[in-house]
């Protein structure tokens, strides 16, 4: 795994922040490159089309749409079609913990798993990007009260959510896309196992070029990338929780350490022992 194409995301939410808010309207023919952070996100598309990708999933957000993204979920965004206006809100679990159960069970225990898509109704978008802006406006005027202020629309706004989402759109899912999804699925459940491209090919009783064709067109990647990537994040999550450097690398599928040592080092930018010396604030400087 070399050169850019896969980050870990650390910029958009600061270590001492439960949430954060930013407007992002990228232009057309950009796209993000693949990553994943630890908090989740919530992407709320205004204007334009924007094609996304959520590990084995692809949506494409409109007029409306907002797209609740999980931690630890690769995804990236493709060329937008025409000005796709967008606001990201990055948020800790902690910040739906704090504001009661409903919201728990909303955001984290009914969505369907890839498919955390919600459709908006006209009213309920006028209201919801009239809380964001004025979210927004606290972030630049700083003014007496900001962070109350905040709190209480950010309150007002994830209710608001909660209270508009209704049944997720129905989505025909083509055999290449239920596919992919399996591959992803069995990867996820057997990160420490060789899975070479014919074995996973023989597993699901397919062409090892046509499964490689296929989860590189939904993922972003080849399945022997998203494995290292997956076996990478694993590797972190379990060094951040107190598992020695190369047992967590061992647990994970790697059997040379200097291997190891090299991915996780251009995936994350710092060393395996600077990462797990950091604990649970990945953003801290070595």
């Amino acid at each position: 795994m070399s050169g850019p194409g896969f980050r870990y995301d650390t910029v958009s939410l600061p270590s001492q922040a439960d949430f954060a808010l930013r407007r992002n309207a990228e232009p057309p023919g950009l796209h993000s490159e693949l990553h994943y952070h630890d908090h989740y996100e919530l992407l709320f598309c205004f204007t334009g089309q924007l094609p996304y990708r959520v590990e084995g999933s692809a949506f494409l957000l409109e007029s409306g749409s907002v797209l609740l993204i999980h931690p630890y979920q690769l995804h990236q965004s493709m060329p937008a079609q025409g000005n796709a206006e967008r606001i990201a809100l990055r948020f800790r679990r902690s910040v739906l913990e704090q504001r009661g159960e409903t919201l728990i069970q909303m955001f984290l225990e009914q969505a369907p798993r890839h498919k955390n898509l919600l459709v908006l109704e006209a009213k309920s978008q006028r209201v919801i990007y009239r809380i964001l802006n004025d979210m927004l406006r606290e972030q630049t005027e700083d003014g007496f009260g900001r962070t109350q202020v905040e709190d209480a629309l950010l309150t007002q706004m994830l209710f608001y959510l909660a209270r508009a989402a209704g049944p997720l759109p129905s989505q025909r899912i083509s055999s290449e896309e239920r596919l992919v999804q399996r591959v992803i699925e069995y990867l996820d459940d057997h990160l420490a196992e060789e899975n070479s491209l014919p074995q996973l090919a023989g597993r699901f009783f397919t062409d090892r070029y046509h499964l490689s064709r296929c989860f590189s067109q939904q993922v972003g990647c080849p399945p022997h990338r998203y494995l290292t990537y997956k076996r990478l994040q694993r590797a972190a999550q379990l060094m951040e929780t107190g598992t020695p450097a190369s047992h967590a690398a061992a647990l994970c599928g790697f059997e040379d350490y200097s291997n190891f040592y090299r991915r996780f080092r251009e995936a994350f930018g710092v060393t395996p022992r600077q990462w797990a010396g950091r604990g649970r604030n990945p953003a801290a400087t070595p």
